[in-house]
């Protein structure tokens, strides 16, 4: 009786360190993340469409409206490739952050804004919001999987 006892209390003390230590390790994932964001924008403002690609895995989902969901990030390129406008600036700020239990993909949701000018050459601003999905990569980096965006 009394070794059902303490592999009782055993396994529930190990149960709780692992969930304590779980939770450390996921809101360690959420910080990486928001630093992802953070570099993500950073990316794009300096590097345009090869820094905003450079964020994206490799079997990336791009849903835009009006095209069909490419599903590489090569197809993605090919696509943007023609509609790229350099004389934009977007920012964007997540406002939730969630990671999955198991740490290897999480989501971020936020808003975005939209300024600069167009292909005429009018003033635009125009502000929405957005869903990302992130997948940690082999090397322990987070890459976008799937992102969509929609206009206020």
């Amino acid at each position: 009786m009394k070794k059902l006892a303490f592999l009782a209390v055993l396994l529930v003390t190990s149960s709780v360190l692992f969930a304590a230590d779980n939770k450390a390790k996921i809101e360690v994932e959420k910080k990486a993340l928001i630093q992802a964001e953070t570099d993500f924008e950073t990316a794009r403002a300096q590097r345009g469409l090869e820094g905003w690609l450079s964020f994206f895995a490799e079997d990336t989902a791009n849903i835009i409206p009006g095209k069909p969901i490419t599903f590489s990030k090569a197809d993605m390129r090919e696509q943007l490739n023609k509609t790229w406008n350099p004389d934009i600036t977007l920012k964007w700020q997540p406002v939730k952050v969630d990671v999955a239990a198991s740490g290897d993909l999480a989501y971020t949701i936020g808003t975005w804004q939209l300024t600069g000018k167009n292909r005429k050459g009018e003033a635009i601003s125009l502000t929405g919001k957005y869903v990302t999905v992130w997948k940690k990569q082999a090397d322990g980096t987070w890459k976008v999987a799937a992102d969509i965006g929609n206009e206020d």
